[in-house]
């Protein structure tokens, strides 16, 4: 997983930076408060870890790292444009934030996102006692 990240730090490099999206990491309570406004939340964990802890109900489920640590970019880009409200922004999630701060300045380098808020993960959210449904495939 290290030299994935490694690689995607590379390719962020190499991209041109953007003016126009902005990075704001964002608290439990923000998270609620920004999905009632439809702002996708957007959970890029993996399907063992939905399984283990559950979801948040109206989360958008997209892996971004698979178990090996590696990814599809561009993949990863067109399953985002599916997504209704994107425009509004997007929620990035996953464990404790690591995974969601390395793809928030990847989405923030191709200029494509007006708002992406990171959080501080499942963790952070079962620590306060948020709701989570149960993952069903």
């Amino acid at each position: 997983m290290k030299n994935s990240f490694k690689i995607l730090g590379f390719i962020l490099f190499l991209l041109p930076t953007s003016l126009t999206a902005e990075i704001v990491t964002i608290n439990n309570s923000q998270i609620s408060a920004l999905m009632k406004e439809n702002v996708p939340l957007i959970d890029v964990r993996r399907e063992e870890e939905w399984k283990s802890t559950g979801i948040i109900k109206n989360s958008n489920l997209i892996t971004f790292f698979d178990k090996e640590g590696k990814y599809d970019f561009i993949k990863f880009l067109s399953e985002l444009n599916k997504i209704e409200n994107i425009e509004k922004g997007l929620i990035l999630f996953c464990r404790t934030g690591r995974r969601t701060t390395i793809i928030a300045q990847a989405l923030e380098k191709t200029g494509k996102f007006n708002n992406i808020y990171n959080t501080k993960g499942i963790k952070a959210w079962n620590a306060s006692k948020y709701p989570l449904t149960k993952y069903k495939n």
